[in-house]
């Protein structure tokens, strides 16, 4: 697959990582372009204008990465191997026991690592998220999604609006822009599949002491996550 045709989006939330930016250089190498843009002061405005530029400049793949994962480029070649319309990687949250995602109802567990593989979601955070061009065109439509500031020099697609999801009678999800867009693809007719055999790290603070100085935090090839 032409790695030219792909574009790698980092939006840039006040500071690249060096472990992302050693995947990042990685990529580069392998002759992906990649656009790093600072934080917009609405995340959901600033993701949808960096997929309407992208689609304006005629790629026909999205590659999301956040400036604050860890990864390998081989793992943005293992998503884009798949061929599917979505293809993403799933991360923990920082300082929370809990994956960054939404699983579908009756998952009862996660393999990660060697015996893990393709596995259907219901929500992903986007830190590591494969998109094809035709998500975006089937979204347009069947979302009905308006094209917004034609009055300005740079108009955008709200892909990324966030979204109010009704639960129950009397109560709403007010989901953020990351959870709205994969509510969106969904609703398009794409299944958001995540490839549990991907590492990556999310880089954040914490506090390191002496234990980690001489030993290191045990890693698997192979990891069962039990949700129940």
């Amino acid at each position: 697959m032409d790695p030219s045709r792909c574009i790698v989006l980092v939006p840039i939330g006040g500071y690249l990582e060096p472990e992302c930016a050693r995947g990042l250089g990685q990529l580069e190498a392998r002759g992906y372009a990649v656009r790093a843009v600072p934080r917009y002061a609405a995340i959901d405005q600033g993701r949808s204008q960096m997929a309407t530029d992208a689609l304006l400049e005629d790629y026909e793949a999205l590659m999301w990465i956040d400036s604050d994962i860890g990864f390998d480029a081989n793992s943005v070649d293992m998503l884009r191997e798949h061929d599917l319309p979505v293809a993403c990687g799933i991360y923990p949250r920082k300082g929370v026991r809990e994956l960054a995602c939404s699983l579908l109802p009756d998952t009862p567990r996660i393999t990660f690592g060697e015996g893990g593989g393709l596995l259907e979601i219901r929500y992903a955070a986007m830190g590591f998220f494969y998109t094809q061009r035709v998500v975006y065109e089937q979204m347009i439509v069947h979302e009905e999604l308006p094209v917004c500031n034609k009055q300005f020099d740079r108009v955008t697609v709200p892909y990324f609006l966030p979204m109010l999801l009704p639960q129950g009678q009397d109560d709403y999800w007010y989901m953020n822009a990351e959870y709205s867009f994969c509510e969106r693809v969904r609703r398009s007719g794409f299944r958001v599949m995540a490839d549990t055999r991907v590492r990556l790290g999310h880089i954040g603070r914490h506090s390191y002491y002496w234990e980690e100085a001489g030993m290191e935090k045990p890693r698997y090839a192979t990891y069962e996550f039990n949700i129940v």
